[in-house]
Formats: structure tokens, sequence, C-alpha cells
């Protein structure tokens, strides 16, 4: 599988879904799971603005602070996050 060219696929989708629904941006929900950190990743390659949202779940610390320093990188990677 082509990693690379599957993330493009969904990236640009988001980017026509956004466009086409006159959206002017993403806002995710953060658990620290790796669906939340997938999507949230997804739309900030878009360059569309995204609101990260911490939404801790009954589950360990841990996995808090995975969150909180998932949305850190995001937003020190990207400028619209």
């Amino acid at each position: 599988m082509n990693t690379e060219k599957v993330i493009d696929h969904i990236v640009h989708w988001l980017q026509r879904y956004a466009n086409e629904a006159k959206s002017k941006g993403f806002v995710v929900g953060v658990s620290g799971g790796i669906d939340s950190a997938l999507t949230s990743t997804l739309c900030a390659k878009t360059g569309y603005p995204t609101l990260l949202v911490e939404m801790p779940i009954h589950q360990s610390p841990n996995q808090v602070s995975r969150a909180q320093n998932h949305m850190a990188r995001l937003e020190k990677e990207f400028k619209y996050v």
C-alpha cells in the first residue's frame, strides 16, 4: 500500500468537502486514542483552520497526557491548528 497516496487522497477529499460545504475549517475532539489522532492530523494537513478539543473519557492518565502531547505537536507543526 502506498500510504502517502492514501493520505493525499483523504486530505484532498477533506479539502473538497469543506469547500463544498462552505466550511471555514474543522473541529476535532482528541481523546488520546488512535482514531482522534489520525483524524486531527489529516484535518490539519488540509491547511484549513483546525480546532482541537480535548475530549478525555474515562481513561488512564497516560492517555490524557498523550492527547495533550499530540495536540501540542500539531500546534507546532501546522500553522492553522
